[in-house]
């Protein structure tokens, strides 16, 4: 990983992975590696991208970044807790891209991804869509299929199901190699052990 990858990472670590989800950014940032490869994709835009999309959770309650998995909640409160999530995360991560000294043409477009990284409808570029696939990847993995199990209250068998209607859905990734990926990710969640 390039040295300035590394600071910002160092810069971000405080705020990562507020919603029980450890481990969610490294694994994410794997997928993102692989996408950026695989695809095409500006590393410089989309690595700090990966690394900074959920830095804003850290900045909410623990009982209101967790509403997003509430079965009870009305939809457009989780809306506002994603919305509030995105807008607190453009303003922690312009910081951590102003203390690097990143340049502002990268910085804007990094901003603009984690800007609506959860609510855009559509993708606006390659690179945006790679840091939306490599974040949804992470719902894929092992580590965070098995957290979903818990965090969603469902069986191993309906989050299954669930995760390969939306890897089928056209809208759901940007990237065929995502919906590659995925797919060996939920062969390898039905195996035993």
């Amino acid at each position: 990983m390039k040295e300035i990858f590394q600071r910002i990472w160092e810069l971000a670590l405080p705020y990562q992975d507020k919603r029980d989800d450890k481990g969610h950014v490294e694994i994410a940032l794997d997928y993102a590696q692989k996408l950026v490869e695989l695809e095409n994709g500006n590393e410089d835009v989309v690595i700090p991208a990966i690394i900074l999309h959920d830095i804003g959770w850290s900045q909410m309650p623990r009982k209101k970044r967790f509403l997003i998995f509430d079965k009870n909640a009305e939809e457009a409160e989780k809306l506002s807790v994603k919305l509030e999530h995105q807008i607190a995360g453009v303003e922690l991560a312009r910081d951590i891209l102003n203390k690097v000294d990143y340049p502002v043409d990268l910085k804007e477009e990094i901003l603009e991804i984690i800007s609506q990284h959860d609510t855009r409808q559509g993708f606006i570029s390659r690179n945006e869509g790679l840091v939306r696939d490599a974040d949804k990847l992470w719902r894929y993995s092992r580590v965070g299929f098995e957290v979903d199990v818990v965090r969603y209250k469902t069986t191993r068998e309906l989050l299954g199901e669930k995760w390969e209607a939306n890897r089928q859905d056209p809208d759901y990734f940007y990237s065929e190699s995502a919906r590659q990926i995925a797919l060996e990710e939920l062969k390898s969640r039905k195996k035993p052990g």
